[in-house]
């Protein structure tokens, strides 16, 4: 007696939804090692024990059939009657393909003629799979260019949610291309074969590209998901928005199966709930994205989700009087380089020190701001120097260039219907060798005023720091140069 005797099991499909040929001699296969298909999903097959057996299996394709559809329609449950009086049983259907099985080793096919076979699985595969992967190309395609439409390379690649978007698409897209381009080759040698030979072309079985998806898709959630949830510099805010999506993703997606499956218990048709299906799917894509924006926005405001120590809200008398009271947020969070560390102590002592931390494996962005707490549109005497500065930290040689370049292009600001103008980035090389730096530069006004801003680049780091206001806009000194070299361009910033 075996200790786990199992009467069914399951087992990833490898198989491509028209390589009818490949199916059948799978199940044939599976039918001589004592299993019998019993449903064939999407991903997973289920198997029933039996006796090991020689069984013909056949698969053949029903156009006309649709996974909205209530019930069979009565062409399909006349054509599975006809089979049945020639010995086909059918064992399951998965929309428009039908999977039959028969003892007799001697059977009658099924189908006979070639061409119809070919033009049957070609119908077959416009109403479903072909249809599919050309929508979810299409939407590759779009996503990836919005990302890079969006995002510069900086934040591109700092900001872990992005980038892994752009990744997963990329996977989509690129499943998607082999899939058409596998299914127009086979189409297009088959109806040849079939017109001018009078033979069934069989697909070639790939499962090396089902197992490559697979693979992929496990390191997607247990590599890349983990990477990008568990990561040091992701703020408690972001996990939790990047969380909350993918839930309100998934209940997404188990409305709309659940609908579908709900009207078609109900008796509704095809046409409606389709219908019904793609408008559930906008409908709730719109409101997912609104509550997703919504949310982060919620967070936003409090410091305690954003990674910040000891954060205080503050309020500040109405000014001009009769206007509103006015909050404000006051950071205390440590900083690697401060205005005292620079100039000595101050005679203002009350600064907000904030520090931000996002990156992926790629590149690591560090934004560091010691300011005066903005109350009023003043500025008063006793107001002490500021200090800003952000720090992009590398990861990959072959990026250090593309990401240096990317300060060099103008920035271009818009609303559309209200406003759009362009920022110029205007810097101007400067003497590297006080920085520690590899290359200096400092901004330039379009009125060639140079300001206090300015651009070091170190072996893996970029540096743009800004003294702002630095006493009466004079360059820092070679000292001053000398800390923000050893501290900002090699020293630890964690």
């Amino acid at each position: 007696m075996k200790l786990f005797d199992r009467q069914k099991k399951q087992e990833i499909n490898l198989y491509a939804y028209y390589d009818h040929a490949g199916i059948v001699r799978h199940l044939e296969d599976m039918a001589r090692q004592g299993w019998q298909l019993e449903k064939a999903g999407s991903v997973f097959w289920t198997y029933r024990r039996c006796k090991p057996a020689e069984l013909r299996y056949a698969v053949v394709y029903f156009p006309k059939a649709s996974q909205f559809d209530p019930e069979p329609p009565a062409e399909q449950r006349e054509f599975w009657e006809l089979c049945k009086a020639t010995g086909w049983e059918l064992v399951t259907n998965r929309y428009q393909m039908q999977i039959f099985r028969n003892p007799a080793p001697d059977a009658i096919p099924i189908e006979t003629d070639p061409v119809v076979q070919v033009e049957n699985v070609r119908a077959a595969m416009k109403k479903g799979a072909v249809r599919g992967n050309w929508v979810l190309l299409i939407c590759s395609c779009l996503q990836i260019w919005l990302q890079f439409r969006t995002y510069s390379i900086r934040d591109f690649l700092t900001q872990g949610f992005a980038l892994s978007a752009v990744l997963i698409w990329l996977l989509l897209g690129i499943n998607a291309i082999v899939e058409l381009i596998g299914y127009y080759r086979w189409y297009r040698k088959a109806r040849t074969a079939a017109e001018e030979e009078g033979v069934l072309l069989s697909p070639r079985t790939r499962k090396w590209w089902q197992i490559l998806q697979i693979l992929g898709l496990l390191v997607i959630f247990t590599v890349d998901l983990p990477l990008l949830l568990l990561s040091p510099s992701l703020s408690p805010s972001t996990r939790m928005v990047i969380l909350v999506s993918f839930f309100c993703y998934a209940v997404l997606l188990l409305i709309i199966y659940g609908s579908r499956q709900l009207m078609k218990k109900k008796g509704f048709s095809a046409e409606a709930n389709m219908g019904f299906n793609i408008l559930i799917a906008v409908i709730g894509s719109l409101v997912l994205m609104g509550g997703l924006v919504w949310t982060g926005f919620r967070i936003a405001k409090a410091p305690s989700l954003q990674g910040h120590i000891n954060a205080e809200t503050r309020t500040s008398p109405a000014y001009p009087a009769g206007d509103t009271e006015h909050t404000y947020t006051v950071y205390h969070d440590p900083l690697p380089l401060t205005v005292e560390d620079l100039v000595g102590e101050t005679a203002y002592t009350d600064y907000s020190c904030y520090r931000a931390v996002e990156g992926t494996p790629l590149m690591t962005a560090y934004n560091f701001r010691q300011e005066v707490p903005y109350v009023f549109d003043i500025v008063s005497e006793e107001d002490g120097p500021e200090l800003l500065y952000e720090i992009y930290e590398v990861k990959l040689d072959c990026l250090y260039e593309p990401v240096k370049q990317s300060f060099f292009k103008d920035k271009t600001f818009s609303i559309p219907g209200k406003f759009k103008f362009t920022v110029s980035q205007n810097w101007t090389p400067v003497d590297a060798a006080p920085w520690g730096a590899l290359d200096a530069y400092r901004f330039i006004r379009e009125d060639n005023t140079p300001i206090g801003n300015f651009l070091l680049c170190y072996a893996d780091r970029f540096v743009e720091i800004r003294f702002d206001p630095w006493y009466d806009g004079a360059a820092p000194t070679e000292k001053q140069m000398a800390l923000v070299g050893t501290v900002l361009g090699s020293g630890p910033l964690s």
